[in-house]
């Protein structure tokens, strides 16, 4: 689990599935990200796809391919690039694991920041 902090706000981002599970309010001590047992996740990254393949199934070239609802990415760790306090950079690349689902090279890259705002 990363933090990420300024003067209002806290953030925890899991590398797991690169999640920002927790968005605090300093002043009010609130957070505004859900948590709760009836629904597991909280802020899920949809990549490759969102929504859900025909089949939960592509074809590429001729061959067959699953595809999870809403992608795989959430199932990934990811690397930890950068975490300056206030920034934090997450990477993934792809792997024996990823090209079953998506047989091509990427390297996907989550940067949160945080601001006055948020």
């Amino acid at each position: 689990m990363q933090t990420i902090e300024n003067a209002q706000f806290k953030a925890q981002i899991d590398e797991h599935g690169a999640q920002l599970t927790h968005l605090f309010n300093n002043d009010g001590n609130f957070d505004y990200i859900w948590n709760n047992d009836l629904w597991p996740k909280h802020a899920p990254v949809l990549f490759p796809a969102i929504g859900r393949s025909e089949g939960d199934a592509y074809t590429f070239e001729g061959k067959t391919y699953e595809m999870p609802q809403h992608g795989f990415v959430s199932e990934e760790t990811f690397s930890v690039e950068e975490n300056s306090g206030s920034k934090l950079v997450l990477s993934l690349t792809d792997n024996q694991t990823t090209q079953k689902y998506y047989p091509f090279s990427f390297r996907l890259t989550i940067t949160f920041t945080l601001s006055a705002e948020g």
